[in-house]
């Protein structure tokens, strides 16, 4: 996680906005040259995508519960008789 960002505070909207910009940003850093500055970028990018990955996970997780809530009891299959 960069230092500098609380990815958590942002919203999807913001956190996607971010994104665009920081690839646009490092591309133009990569063009020049500058590698410091291209790893610090590469880092912030780093940290949005994970946040990023995580709330869909999330979403994806709560809609599947939501859809299959007995999804995890057992299933009574009965009993054999001898």
């Amino acid at each position: 996680m960069h230092p500098f960002l609380d990815v958590g505070k942002l919203t999807d909207e913001e956190l996607i906005e971010r994104l665009g910009k920081a690839y646009t940003h490092m591309n133009y850093q990569k063009s020049l040259g500058h590698a410091p500055t291209v790893h610090s970028i590469k880092e912030i990018i780093q940290s949005l995508e994970e946040e990023r990955h995580n709330r869909m996970r999330k979403n994806m997780d709560d809609e599947f519960k939501r859809k299959f809530p007995k999804d995890l009891e057992p299933i009574n299959l009965g009993t054999i008789e001898e």
